[in-house]
């Protein structure tokens, strides 16, 4: 990242965080945005704008952010939004739990499902990711991540069967 840029940051943090909040809509994900904004940002090797005044520096960094949040193939869609649209999908369903315990409620189980999938590595979170987008097609990951067909079964079996003792232990504890 270009040095002028990077000290524009620094300076303006909580201006650019006061347009993202404008921006969103007061949406809680907005720290995020910015965050991953940055990070962009400095993963590019070469910027280039006309001129490197506090204007032009803002500017570029608020059309970042309004790409990454209206976009739905924007890393920041990819990383953090889609992760809290499929918590909010029936992830039960996808688990295949058989609840012995019946004074658990189905917003508890919810609660440690999300506990479990924010506790996984970033792997095993990448590929649940796909997966779980991929209408659960263990052939489209494959085919998306080059990774052998079995590879990604025994990971996605592996992955559901961590998630799963952990649950039980957690309700039978």
């Amino acid at each position: 990242m270009i040095k002028e840029i990077e000290d524009y940051i620094q300076k303006n943090y909580y201006h650019l965080y006061n347009i993202g909040m404008k921006m969103t809509k007061q949406d809680p994900l907005t720290r995020d945005l910015l965050h991953e904004c940055i990070i962009q940002l400095y993963d590019k090797e070469v910027i280039t704008l006309k001129s490197y005044d506090d204007n032009s520096i803002k500017y570029y960094i608020v059309a970042v952010m309004r790409i990454n949040y209206f976009s739905k193939t924007s890393p920041f869609h990819y990383r953090i939004r889609r992760e809290r649209q499929i918590m909010n999908v029936d992830v039960a369903t996808c688990w295949d739990l058989s609840y012995e315990q019946e004074e658990f409620e189905q917003e508890q189980i919810y609660q440690l499902l999300e506990l479990n999938y924010s506790e996984l590595d970033w792997f095993k979170k990448s590929l649940l990711d796909l997966y779980l987008s991929l209408n659960r097609s263990m052939k489209a990951v494959s085919r998306k991540t080059n990774i052998p067909n079995q590879s990604i079964s025994r990971y996605i079996n592996e992955i559901r069967k961590q998630v799963k003792t952990d649950i039980i232990n957690k309700i039978n504890s």
